[in-house]
């Protein structure tokens, strides 16, 4: 499949489908892992509808036809994808919505490299992948990070280049830090949201990565948390311009929908790869709550048959 075009909408033209053939997100701790589904439910008809959990305690669910499944590891949710699309009636566009809220980045990439590279028989597929954005909590004391390195699916970084890394910066210590030692780039640049959801939220990004983000001067770049096309025209002109002379790394460790834009570079260009950063299975769980206004961040992406 072949990446035709992605664009920000709003919830409104996303309830017009009337229909969704399959539905994907993730159920954990927080409060608004389920937000976007019991949103659509009353509103159109959901016909699969999955929630991926990574602990049984969150596979019983009280929502309507949602159905909980234990992950474990990147490569069931692929065997899930072919067995719901091979089960669908012939016809030539299907409706797909992945809410990658609470999922973790290699779920989502997943399923990104997934409707990307698979031979499927549809003429083309109407994905949205959604964000609900949270109201506003206090990190807390970092964890070690103790993992460095590629997302699962994809590694493409050649060794005849000086490396350019890119960083989205969340707003744990340490972490951009982390990576950028662990690589020793010849260059690098470092993203954040201003304004976000929280003023709160830009404060403590700058708090915690002050001495970089001075170190790096004009290589910061600002962006707004809700617009997708900003961002996007930001990171596609930055990896031009580096293109020619870098292998360029993103390592996106916040917040997501600069995670979902930079998986989306590199799904549509082979020349970026993108790093994490974790802290194994010893993480801060941060229970996040929707914003009182139901807000969503929604990005249709179509993919039509080479």
């Amino acid at each position: 499949m072949k990446i035709e075009y992605g664009k920000q909408i709003e919830l409104e033209e996303l309830i017009k489908l009337n229909t969704i053939d399959i539905f994907l997100c993730a159920n954990n701790h927080e409060d608004r892992s389920l937000s976007l589904y019991n949103k659509l439910k009353s509103h159109l008809t959901i016909r699969k509808s999955y929630a991926f959990c990574y602990e049984k305690d969150f596979l019983n669910i009280n929502a309507g036809e949602l159905q909980g499944i234990l992950v474990s590891d990147y490569y069931e949710i692929i065997d899930l994808l072919d067995k719901l699309l091979i089960n669908l009636e012939p016809k030539s566009s299907i409706n797909i919505v992945i809410d990658y809220s609470c999922m973790t980045k290699s779920w989502y990439y997943t399923i990104i490299l997934f409707l990307k590279n698979r031979n499927i028989n549809f003429s083309s597929i109407n994905s949205y992948f959604s964000y609900t954005p949270a109201l506003f909590v206090k990190p807390k004391p970092p964890k070690p990070n103790k993992e460095i390195g590629p997302l699962p699916g994809k590694y493409s970084i050649p060794t005849d280049k000086p490396k350019a890394l890119i960083v989205g910066l969340g707003y744990e210590k340490n972490k951009a830090e982390g990576i950028i030692e662990h690589l020793e780039p010849k260059t690098s640049y470092l993203f954040y949201t201003s304004p976000a959801s929280d003023p709160e939220f830009v404060q403590i990004v700058e708090d915690n990565n002050k001495i970089l983000l001075e170190e790096r001067g004009n290589n910061v770049i600002k962006y707004p948390f809700d617009n997708l096309l900003y961002l996007e025209k930001k990171l596609t002109n930055l990896c031009d311009q580096l293109s020619n002379e870098y292998s360029i790394i993103i390592a996106p460790l916040g917040p997501k929908p600069f995670t979902f834009i930079s998986i989306m570079l590199s799904v549509k260009y082979n020349n970026i790869d993108i790093w994490r950063v974790g802290s194994g299975t010893d993480i801060n769980r941060y229970n996040y709550k929707p914003l009182e206004n139901e807000n969503y961040i929604i990005c249709n992406v179509l993919f039509e048959k080479n």
